[in-house]
């Protein structure tokens, strides 16, 4: 526990900017000041109550204001209307500082928690591809929010509840050693103690079931968000109720670490209760006893009964902030955990980095290249290959031949076992990786579009592009006129994952946004997958027109989509098998003449629906 918090108050400090360190420790001076003045209070009590027992007061108006100033029995000097006002005085003060403290720590509550969402996301976005493929979504985002939740509850208790009634403590000890004898500073040590076993007990008892909570918390949300992503499929199964009764699985787990949370707190909570009656009980029937001996005045009496309650209500919301903090420390233990996993290096030297994109022009290698995402189950096996600059390669092969590997691979999404591949005349592995990337436009087999406009997802290619540099990207992807026929025009919101579009739209987006990105490579994986024949041999001939002195990679299923390449190679098993232009692989009659002479009798078998998008 102790190194979660460690690591969470690190994370948190490099996350605090000037604004977040100048309020936090404006707060932290109004929680010592309204402490100091919350302690010191019952002081001006305690003479108040002797002055007023001393039988000095009077009844006339003249003698009822002479007591603001007469000097009383109590030994102040001063009287009692006096000593009842500072009383209340002090009251204000404390609790006027402890609401300014409130608007301090709030603002700087607020942008700790916005610059720790932002580092979260960052760290989340740059991890390995690895990652993202084993997540799921809901229970990620769970374990963000819960990380937040649990940092806003170590910071609200540490600066509200441990700070406060640790001065309170320190203060009052001093009183009550000064005031009174040594039996009550006894009481209140041996309550302190109690009180610190009770919270470590709770601590122990609660800290497991915690966890178990945050656990279940974060499965049931990856639940209903894996649910509700697939809301299509789950309606064309009619499997609404079988979710339903899935999701009520998992809020019944929750429901059941819950409840085995409140039982341990609950058990927590009727020990400090205890410790709370025995420890005012004693004091009280000590100070009661030694005010009938004479050993003590009235004030005496109640500024030990008032010290009592002040240090007793405290430690007991010390007690239930010692438990809420291992609540906190549970949550942000899972992203604590996220924070430590190694993110992707995109880092370089500028003078590497200068390099990089000075040989975006070049060509393409892979030289015996091997890779596996399993050990000991190899998908592509000492692959070579040469895209000289400006040329189009095309690649095909069956399922699970490895061709959309050679993407990742190219994007260092994923690292060669063995091999290199050369980009412009360097490695790939010197490249920084926005550099890298930066200089690549992937269309991939399966489109991903943002929950937006039109006009936003085909602008994620350029960050700097303007409404007519999409809109050209858009006339290349033959989609424009389609997104002026649409009632919002380019506005228009596609929906989560695209889906008021049909497929073949989706697809022209993507295209679009790999135009406007007017990259050293494209990279078409299945990019016509999706569209009508008439649609696709539209888009191919902009493509030859647009990647004209552009590096091209094109990985497909549709031979159609190849044939103009200047090279095709043919995977299969994960090795080349094959390579030569169009004409050439037709004339050797081998794997690729027979892919295709089955495409094109299952095109004339199927004519009419083959390329229905």
């Amino acid at each position: 526990m102790a190194g979660v918090v460690r690591e969470a108050a690190r994370v948190a400090w490099d996350q605090a900017d000037g604004f977040v360190k100048r309020r936090l420790l404006l707060t932290l001076l109004l929680v010592f000041t309204s402490a100091a003045f919350s302690a010191v209070a019952p002081l001006a009590l305690k003479y108040a109550v002797d002055a007023l027992g001393t039988g000095q007061t009077k009844s006339t108006t003249l003698e009822f204001l002479s007591l603001w100033s007469v000097d009383t029995a109590g030994g102040t000097g001063f009287g009692p209307i006096t000593l009842i006002s500072a009383y209340l005085v002090s009251l204000w003060v404390s609790r006027s500082l402890g609401e300014l403290r409130w608007f301090l720590y709030g603002t700087a509550d607020q942008r700790l928690a916005r610059n720790l969402s932002r580092r979260l996301f960052g760290h989340v976005l740059e991890l390995p591809l690895s990652f993202h493929l084993g997540r799921k979504t809901g229970a990620l985002n769970q374990t963000l929010i819960q990380g937040l939740s649990g940092y806003s509850i170590l910071l609200n208790h540490t600066i509200f509840i441990l700070l406060p009634v640790a001065v309170e403590i320190a203060v009052i000890g001093a009183v009550l050693t000064m005031f009174l004898n040594a039996q009550f500073l006894a009481i209140l040590g041996a309550s302190v103690i109690a009180y610190s076993i009770s919270f470590a007990l709770g601590v122990k008892q609660i800290i497991g079931p915690s966890k178990t909570v945050s656990t279940a918390q974060v499965d049931a949300y990856a639940s209903l968000t894996d649910s509700i992503l697939n809301a299509e499929m789950v309606k064309y199964f009619t499997a609404e109720q079988r979710m339903g009764n899935r999701y009520d699985e998992a809020l019944s787990k929750t429901e059941t670490q819950w409840a085995r949370f409140y039982r341990y707190k609950t058990m927590n909570g009727l020990l400090i209760a205890l410790v709370f009656a025995l420890s005012l009980g004693a004091a009280i029937l000590l100070a009661a006893k030694q005010v009938m001996a004479g050993e003590m005045t009235l004030g005496d009496f109640v500024l030990v009964n008032t010290y009592m309650l002040q240090i007793v209500k405290p430690m007991e919301t010390l007690g239930a902030a010692f438990r809420d903090l291992a609540y906190g420390v549970a949550f942000i233990e899972k992203m604590t955990a996220l924070m430590t996993l190694k993110t992707e290096n995109t880092g370089m030297s500028t003078q590497a980095a200068g390099k990089a994109i000075g040989a975006g022009t070049g060509g393409l290698i892979f030289n015996d290249v091997t890779f596996s995402y399993l050990e000991g189950d190899p998908v592509l096996r000492g692959v070579s290959f040469t895209v000289p600059p400006g040329k189009t390669l095309g690649i095909v092969g069956g399922s699970g031949a490895g061709k959309s590997s050679l993407v990742r691979l190219l994007l260092r999404l994923y690292d060669p076992d063995n091999g290199a591949i050369l980009f412009g005349g360097s490695s790939i592995q010197t490249m920084p990786l926005d550099t890298l990337r930066g200089a690549i436009a992937v269309v991939p087999q399966d489109t991903v579009l943002f929950n937006d406009t039109i006009a936003y997802n085909i602008g994620l290619g350029r960050l700097d592009c303007t409404q007519g540099d999409i809109e050209r990207a858009a006339r290349l992807a033959h989609i424009h006129d389609k997104i002026l026929a649409m009632p919002d025009g380019y506005r228009t919101i596609v929906g989560e994952r695209g889906l008021k579009l049909s497929g073949g739209e989706k697809q022209r987006v993507s295209i679009a946004r790999a135009v406007l990105k007017n990259p050293h490579m494209f990279v078409f994986d299945e990019a016509t997958s999706s569209l009508d024949t008439n649609t696709e041999r539209r888009i191919l001939d902009n493509l030859v027109e647009v990647s004209k002195g552009v590096t091209t990679l094109i990985i497909a299923h549709r031979l159609s989509t190849v044939v103009h390449a200047d090279e095709i190679l043919v995977l299969d098993e994960g090795r080349v098998v094959e390579r030569g232009p169009h004409g050439a692989l037709l004339e050797k009659n081998g794997l690729y003449a027979s892919m295709w002479q089955t495409q094109q009798h299952g095109g004339r078998r199927d004519g009419r629906n083959r390329d229905i998008s």
